[in-house]
């Protein structure tokens, strides 16, 4: 094989390390060098490697181990053309549950948006080795076989070409290693959101509402990330498209969502404010008013998300009542 060039030294001893140099042929640039370095030594979790980029090598000192899975990604990604969607798994020696995997984002027009999506797989996933190389847009991973199922499931619903329809993904249930419950995994999509600052508001209110430690964003696709319980699941279906119904004018609440722990969800929409700014102080005044923490707020609709007591929501519902019959008895 090309990837075995030049051989420094190899010991018949047993976890011994060895050095190998590459030669690469179809990653040119300074920068693709260097990036391609950092990608070898993370994934493989070595710490000598080095470029020569007026030689075009790559030199790389390890365990037996280190230098298989640094040969299997020289082999995948030196190459004139590569895949456009994943390459074959490659399963660590000696680990059965030590998987490295590589994914094309071919439809990731932006570094940002190939970026996004790398931030995403590694924080909803929880995948501690994970590196983006932007030209060849090549995400390479390494972890559990579960987190990289969990991967490459996300990397589907989000690698998608610009005009493709996009719907709310099905569930992805992922193994419960950390005993918190946290193993429904889905992607909401938020057309009705027309700029980025609203698609953030609404992702702040979930976030929030909910109490999820783990919601991402990808802006370009208005794709909302989410990994939680079935419930905390269940109440951002619920929220998402409740914020994306077409407000009625008479309408003044949604039904109340009732939560696990006896507590309430509802959205209250806020009528006759002038500003966003009114808005807001009309969200103060019920935060304060009726002591409830979790007050948010969605601008582009006058939606106010509520989570509190039965008791609570009442004291809410009475303070826009009375707020609504103040206003009309002005006009």
């Amino acid at each position: 094989m090309r990837a075995t060039l030049i051989l420094f030294a190899m010991s018949a001893a047993f976890g011994q390390d060895v050095s190998r140099v590459f030669q690469l042929h179809h990653i040119d640039a300074e920068k693709d060098q260097y990036d391609f370095a950092t990608l070898v030594r993370t994934i493989s979790d070595t710490r000598q490697v080095s470029a020569d980029v007026p030689q075009k090598t790559l030199s790389v000192r390890g365990t037996a181990s280190q230098i298989s899975i640094a040969e299997w990604l020289f082999t995948e990604l030196d190459r004139q053309t590569v895949p456009d969607s994943v390459s074959q798994e490659f399963r660590v020696a000696n680990n059965a549950d030590d998987v490295v995997q590589l994914f094309f984002l071919p439809n990731t027009a932006t570094i940002q948006d190939f970026q996004e999506v790398a931030t995403t797989i590694r924080t909803i996933a929880e995948i501690r080795r994970v590196f983006a190389f932007s030209t060849p847009r090549a995400l390479a991973l390494r972890g559990t076989a579960d987190q990289v199922a969990a991967a490459a499931f996300m990397i589907h619903e989000l690698d998608q070409p610009a005009g493709a329809k996009k719907a709310d993904s099905r569930v992805h249930q992922m193994i419960d290693t950390g005993n918190h419950g946290e193993t429904v995994v889905r992607i909401f999509y938020l057309p009705y959101t027309s700029t980025i600052q609203q698609f953030q508001e609404v992702a702040t209110l979930v976030r929030t509402i909910a109490e999820i430690r783990r919601v991402f964003t990808c802006n370009t696709p208005k794709a909302l990330i989410v990994r939680g319980t079935a419930d905390q699941m269940a109440l951002v279906d619920w929220m998402v498209h409740e914020l994306g119904k077409p407000v009625d004018p008479a309408t003044l609440a949604s039904q109340p969502y009732t939560m696990a722990d006896d507590s309430f969800v509802r959205v209250f929409y806020v009528k006759n404010v002038p500003t966003v700014q009114a808005f807001q102080q009309v969200a103060t005044q019920i935060r304060t008013a009726s002591s409830i923490r979790r007050v948010f707020t969605y601008n582009a609709t006058m939606a106010m998300a509520v989570r509190g007591t039965a008791a609570q929501l009442a004291i809410v519902d009475q303070m826009l009542q009375d707020r609504a019959r103040q206003v009309a008895s002005k006009e």
